[in-house]
């Protein structure tokens, strides 16, 4: 009976590992595609381009927007007071 538990949790232990391999992958995006985030200092929601939110991670956090102003993210859940106009009519 102590073997069959030993099994449970390599098998456990292999799929832990699949998913942290699947996290590494990155992500296929399509070419005009645009990440909304919002600003944690105004509350206004920016879209950024996949390329400056890869940028932004790399450089702390720090990212600039299609409209070129520089965002500091707010929490994912927080919801957008307003929305850019400029980053609208850039990404559209």
């Amino acid at each position: 009976m102590a073997g069959r538990h030993r099994f449970r949790r390599l098998a456990a232990f292999r799929e832990i590992l699949e998913w942290s391999r699947r996290a590494r992958r990155p992500v296929a995006t399509a070419p005009g595609c645009t990440i909304v985030l919002v600003d944690g200092l105004t509350g206004v929601a920016h879209c950024l381009t996949v390329k400056a939110f890869a940028a932004g991670r790399r450089a702390g956090d720090c990212y600039v927007a299609l409209c070129g102003a520089r965002v500091l993210p707010e929490r994912l859940t927080a919801p957008a007071r307003y929305h850019c106009r400029a980053c609208e009519r850039g990404s559209g």
